[in-house]
């Protein structure tokens, strides 16, 4: 199953009051989307733990023509584009109808649960079906320059409902975390074409944080004054 698909449509919780997919929400369906793809091709969760491994994030790009709304029934549809030891390059389409309004590319790392450091896949990829060429984004996953002034929007102590399977934050968190900080007028304009996102380091529970932002609406998520997280936003 070189492509897969998952139909989702939307509930109450999903949304903002103005009716849009919440952005953190759209990062939460793309990732279960892959999840559910992952396991059929055999390299789930359990699979993965079996070998003391799971797939973390590293970088993702969401690029959006347009966001659906509450009771829309739309289709995600993700492949694999490439994979190297322990990095693979996964996309994504959100279709409503016969039209994308989303197109996203993720990098994701092998992340070994026991030392918390990347590593090699340690399964079989000789089922694997690559579509190196089928490329939906207009832009690459890219690393955001960290190295600017940030101003504390506001602090943050991790919580267990914060935390997935794996122990530590999720990442969708971190995200949620960002926007919640934000001005909801920002937010409820719905008016962000593009989201770029770099999770450098994971957080656990109970972790003192901080949320900051630069002018040029990147945001940083840090603690003990060392950056975990980067989001850039464009309008």
């Amino acid at each position: 199953m070189g492509i897969f698909e998952k139909e989702w449509t939307l509930n109450f919780t999903q949304c903002y009051p103005n009716g849009q997919l919440k952005y953190s929400e759209l990062n939460n369906i793309l990732q279960i989307t892959a999840s559910e793809h992952a396991e059929n091709l055999g390299f789930g969760y359990k699979a993965m733990f079996d070998v003391r491994q799971s797939w973390v994030l590293s970088r993702m790009l969401i690029e959006i023509d347009r966001l659906p709304k509450y009771t829309q029934t739309v289709k995600i549809r993700t492949w694999i584009q490439d994979f190297t030891g322990s990095r693979s390059i996964r996309n994504f389409e959100l279709w409503l109808g016969d039209e994308v309004l989303i197109s996203a590319s993720s990098l994701w790392v092998v992340f070994n649960i026991r030392t918390r450091r990347a590593d090699n896949f340690a399964l079989s990829t000789d089922h694997m079906e690559f579509f190196r060429d089928k490329i939906p984004t207009k832009n690459a996953v890219e690393k955001i320059d960290g190295n600017v002034d940030f101003q504390l929007l506001s602090d943050y102590k991790v919580k267990l409902s914060d935390l997935d399977i794996v122990n530590h934050a999720n990442n969708v968190k971190y995200m949620e975390w960002c926007f919640d900080a934000m001005d909801p007028k920002t937010i409820l304009k719905g008016s962000f074409s593009r989201l770029e996102m770099n999770f450098l380091k994971e957080l656990n529970y109970a972790d003192d944080i901080e949320i900051k932002e630069h002018e040029d609406k990147v945001f940083s998520i840090q603690k003990d004054g060392r950056i975990h997280f980067l989001m850039r936003l464009t309008k």
